[in-house]
Order: C-alpha cells, then sequence, then structure tokens
C-alpha cells in the first residue's frame, strides 16, 4: 500500500439507485467489490444507516452487511456512515457495535450523525424530533452511553430522552480503551461543538474545498472552548467520485443528482419544491472528470485538511473507477 497524506475508504450504497450505473441490490456483487478494494489498498468500508430510502425505498441494514462484510475482508476497518441514533437504543448500538468489534477482531468504527430522514423514522414508528436541536442532544447522549457502557464494568445514565441502570455491555470491543466515534454533520454551532467535545473524528459530505476549510476554523476554534486539541479529531469527508472524460456519463451523473435529490423522502416529506441542480453546482460538491481533475481535486481538500476519505464510486459496482483511482489516483498524492 502507498504512504499517502491522506488514507481511503470504500463507502458502499446500501439503497437500490445509489449508484448511477446500477440501480440493484446485489450481495454477492457487492462482496466481491469490497474484497478486490481490500486488495487494491483501501483501508476502510463504511455503511449508511437507512430503512427506506433509495428506488422502491429498497435498503440494507447496515450493521448487517457490515457484519457478513466482516467475515469477508481481514484488515478493512468497518464503519457505519453515519448511524441514526433513533434507529436503536443507544445500549443496543453499543451491544451491536462491541459485539461486531469481537467478531471483526477488532475493525469498528462507529460514525454518527443526529439523523435527517424524518420520513423513514415516522414510517418505521421510531422517535422524531422536528427540531434539529433536540436531535443533536440524542446524539449526545447516545454518544455518552455506548462509550460509557464501552469502557466501565456498570454504567448508569440518566439523561432527557435516554437512561440505563447497572447496564453491562460484555465481552466488551477488542478495541483499547473502545473504538473510534466519528461524530457526521456540518451545523456550526450544536454539531461541531459535539464534536470538539466527543468525538474521535468528523465526517462531512457534498461540500466544496472552501466551505470544508470553514468548518474546520469553526471545530478548531470549539475545541479552543473546551478545552480540547485539536489535532485529537481526525478530519474525513465523504464523497461520490467517478474518473471519466465522456460528456455524455458526466450529463449522466448530473441527471442522477438531481434524481436523488429531487426522490428524497425527506424533502417530499416537508413539500419542498423540485430542484433542477446545473453541472456547476454538482461540480462544486462531488469529484467528477479525468483522472488528472479527480486527482487535482482531492488535493484540493488534502490541503485544506481532509486526513480521510470515504469513496462513493459513481459507477459503482463496476471497477472502472476503482482500479484507476487505486493504482494512479493514490499513488499521486503520496
Amino acid at each position: 500500500m502507498v504512504n499517502v497524506k491522506a488514507t481511503f475508504g470504500l463507502a458502499l450504497p446500501l439503497s437500490a439507485g445509489y449508484s448511477a450505473w446500477d440501480y440493484n441490490l446485489n450481495f454477492e456483487r457487492m462482496r466481491e467489490v469490497v474484497m478486490a478494494c481490500e486488495d487494491l489498498g483501501f483501508d476502510s468500508v463504511w455503511a449508511p444507516d437507512h430503512v427506506m430510502l433509495g428506488r422502491n425505498l429498497e435498503t440494507l441494514e447496515a450493521w448487517t452487511v457490515l457484519t457478513a462484510l466482516s467475515q469477508a475482508t481481514e484488515t478493512m476497518r468497518l464503519g457505519t456512515l453515519v448511524a441514526c441514533p433513533a434507529h436503536r437504543s443507544p445500549a443496543m448500538l453499543a451491544k451491536i457495535a462491541a459485539s461486531l468489534d469481537v467478531v471483526s477482531n477488532g475493525r469498528v468504527e462507529l460514525g454518527i450523525g443526529a439523523g435527517w430522514n424524518g420520513a423513514e423514522q415516522l414510517a418505521y414508528g421510531l422517535p422524531w424530533e422536528e427540531v434539529p436541536k433536540a436531535r443533536v442532544e440524542r446524539l449526545v447522549e447516545t454518544v455518552e452511553i455506548v462509550r460509557g457502557l464501552w469502557t466501565s464494568d456498570r454504567f448508569t445514565f440518566k439523561g432527557k430522552y435516554y437512561s440505563v441502570t447497572d447496564a453491562v455491555c460484555l465481552p466488551r470491543p477488542l478495541q483499547k480503551p473502545s473504538p473510534r466515534i466519528h461524530i457526521a454533520g456540518r451545523g456550526e454551532q450544536l454539531v461541531l461543538r459535539a464534536v470538539a467535545r466527543y468525538a474521535d473524528g468528523w465526517n462531512i459530505d457534498e461540500v466544496s474545498p472552501e466551505d470544508y476549510a470553514h468548518k474546520l476554523d469553526v471545530i478548531r476554534e470549539h475545541c479552543r472552548m473546551v478545552g480540547r486539541p485539536y489535532g485529537e479529531i481526525e478530519k474525513s469527508l465523504e464523497t461520490y467520485l467517478m474518473i471519466t472524460d465522456r460528456p455524455e456519463q458526466e450529463e449522466r451523473i448530473i441527471e442522477w443528482m438531481n434524481w436523488q435529490t429531487n426522490s428524497n423522502p425527506e424533502r417530499i416529506r416537508q413539500g419542498k419544491p423540485p430542484v433542477k441542480l446545473t453541472r456547476e453546482q454538482v461540480k462544486k460538491e462531488i469529484i467528477f472528470g479525468p483522472i488528472e481533475e479527480v486527482t487535482e481535486r482531492l488535493g484540493q481538500y488534502i490541503d485544506v485538511g481532509v486526513e480521510r476519505f470515504m469513496v462513493c464510486f459513481m459507477d459503482y459496482p463496476s471497477l472502472n473507477t476503482i482500479l484507476p483511482f487505486a493504482e494512479q489516483v493514490v499513488p499521486s498524492l503520496a
């Protein structure tokens, strides 16, 4: 594996239609792609946590997929990108992740956010808070309980939303003191403050290098306010990416991004009007184009502070981008 300034993981599309070239879900093909990526030097694989998303709202459950992939891989880290606090009680989330850490020989990373898809929460009868502050409060309580269960013989916590009493999480995770927790999100006053206080890592998606740099400045200030070393927090970016020099493929990517935006069930639930994203708007936030352009864009993110990329390849499950990305792009960033 080439020594580079950043590490690269594979972000899996677990919902039908979340590849611009293949609208189906095929776990066997998914497993083959993940194994190929491990051989190519990808350090991790990441699964989104949804229950109703994609074409026909067809999606696979994240922890089930990661558990299966733990037996098909040997070195790749296994993470959620990102877990929704309201999908499981914090104690059950801690138990599930601890069990997978044992089963995978210490490879779990917990990515978690405040949650955004009220449509699936309400459909499944799960807790949903319309006010973002309340969702962030649930997130913080979840992180406190999960870490407490991972690192204590017995743990008691009473919060506004969640409580545990004399709870035990054995066997504990193999990683000591615990698996790393990455908090994802962009809200500067609430989420990024929680990152500074509680997170081992921070993740965001679909943002320009300039906006990413601004968010880092906000995190740096929050760290100063809470007395936390800024350098303790790993900075990561989830991004869609595809290598192509064909105009018709670029047009397909733009059409796909428009479909994905306008078919978003939460957007529909809120009654938001359809949008028409331009090529310039799409290009600002995701990465596609000839190999030289893709390499340059990744370098821009590295220059502003990205340390890890979770890459969702838009032509998945083919290896048409994955192979040149691993064999040409990554070494050129060394």
